[in-house]
């Protein structure tokens, strides 16, 4: 939007105006700072349906149906003029334009709030993946500090405001989580609290903020709170929606159950490794170790149930018959585990042979991650045969699952530390070779 000021002997003086808009809360339109008034509700929701749909084309018919629904005055487009005549006044007719179907509302970089929650939040994220607690906390931070109330309440009659106001909602508390998480990696859990509680029971549905309180309590000491918390959120979930919950909650309980040392502490920030200096691999000796426990383990399972079944012969069929179905199982949850560890493995070697940047190889083991959850799944629901042997296999399995995760956690964060792709250094081995009193390991061995 220009101003013209009065004409000289040349041409007139032009005084651009700046501009803001405002969705993340009431909507508002400023210019040079002062709001643009816009008293009546209509045209306030017609403004806020083109800021959702910024500098693209409105049609006539879908402004109607979104002010209006599906049974709009007669005088509706009619009175749709009129709005946008009222909108010009305000903005300028160079940022409310004329377009067949309809309308556009042309919107700068940095003018809409939401554009710059936005980037906040992607920057935020990236400093997240990459290990930069601190950081990512700041970004999160200025996000959130962008709303200044709840979206759209003030249109709850007009038909758009609902399904727009669930979407932004859900992005803030998206963002909120995200900054929760990284404060937890900070070691901030004990201040943490309050804000956890309050934000579960405005929240009762959302799964991630329960388990950051859970996981807040057990760092405060309060194991048997968190647990109450689990059971709590299981009950809900299964009254509410008659669902269990994620499996992600799930390992979270059963890790606070065997007291899983790796939730004691905080993640401390870290920083992408400087080219010469060690990787972050030397952080626990056990790092490269885990997914070779994890194998053994898993082998240990297949060798004890087929001797259980080898020496069988005096159980009844019945028995033989749950045993037999015991070992299908097992023996297919191990093809998929088995499976999972060579695409990890696959992840890895890209990196390290530069056929991927340490950032894809990182969201490809994320990927297989995701894919693998459902063992986790599979493992809860498998039913034990009431044997020593079978009982001790179960036992192993769960070790297994358990060390296998574990391990694929260390090279998350080994690739995060990463700038470029390539082998680790010699010296990110030596800690282990002291460990396990042999040669120091190569990168070829990685």
């Amino acid at each position: 939007m220009v101003k013209r000021l009065g004409w000289g002997s040349e041409r007139p003086a032009i005084i651009a105006l700046l501009l803001e808009f405002r969705l993340l809360g009431p909507v508002e339109a400023l210019v040079d700072g002062q709001p643009v008034p816009l008293p009546a509700a209509k045209p306030r929701a017609l403004l806020a349906v083109l800021l959702l749909n910024r500098n693209r084309v409105v049609s006539v018919d879908r402004l109607v149906d979104d002010l209006w629904g599906e049974e709009p005055p007669e005088t509706a487009t009619k009175a749709l003029q009129g709005y946008v005549s009222q909108l010009r006044k305000g903005l300028g007719a160079d940022r409310l334009l004329t377009k067949p179907p309809g309308y556009s509302l042309r919107v700068e970089d940095g003018e809409l709030d939401l554009d710059r929650f936005e980037l906040l939040v992607r920057e935020g994220r990236e400093l997240l993946g990459a290990g930069d607690w601190k950081a990512a906390a700041k970004w999160f931070d200025e996000a959130l500090e962008l709303w200044r109330g709840s979206p759209f309440v003030e249109f709850h009659a007009e038909p758009f405001a609902r399904d727009a106001g669930a979407r932004l909602e859900d992005a803030r508390l998206a963002a909120l989580e995200e900054r929760i998480e990284a404060d937890l990696a900070l070691g901030r859990h004990a201040r943490l609290l309050p804000e956890l509680e309050e934000l579960v029971a405005g929240e009762p549905l959302r799964e991630r903020p329960r388990g950051q309180l859970m996981l807040a309590l057990y760092r405060s000491g309060r194991q048997a709170d968190a647990l109450e918390l689990y059971r709590r959120t299981r009950d809900t979930l299964n009254e509410e929606l008659g669902i269990e919950p994620s499996l992600e909650l799930q390992e979270l309980e059963r890790r606070m159950l065997q007291h899983d040392p790796t939730l004691e502490r905080a993640r401390a920030p870290t920083r992408p490794a400087e080219e010469g200096a060690p990787v972050p691999l030397t952080r626990r000796p056990q790092f490269l170790v885990l997914a070779a426990l994890g194998l053994a383990a898993l082998a240990a399972v297949i060798a004890t149930v087929a001797l259980t079944g080898g020496g069988s012969s005096g159980k009844t069929a019945s028995a033989s018959g749950e045993l037999r179905s015991f070992v299908d199982k097992l023996e297919n949850f191990l093809t998929q585990s088995r499976d999972g560890r060579r695409d990890v493995a696959a992840a890895i070697d890209g990196a390290v042979s530069c056929k991927l940047t340490p950032q894809a190889a990182r969201a490809r083991l994320n990927r297989v991650q995701r894919n693998r959850q459902s063992l986790l799944q599979q493992a809860a629901a498998l039913s034990v045969p009431n044997t020593e042997a079978a009982l001790r296999a179960s036992d192993l399995l769960q070790e297994s699952v358990h060390a296998s995760f574990t391990a694929d956690g260390h090279y998350s964060d080994w690739l995060a530390g990463r700038k470029r792709c390539g082998p680790p250094g010699p010296s990110a081995f030596n800690p282990l070779a002291r460990r396990f009193h042999t040669r120091v390991w190569t990168a070829t061995e990685f």
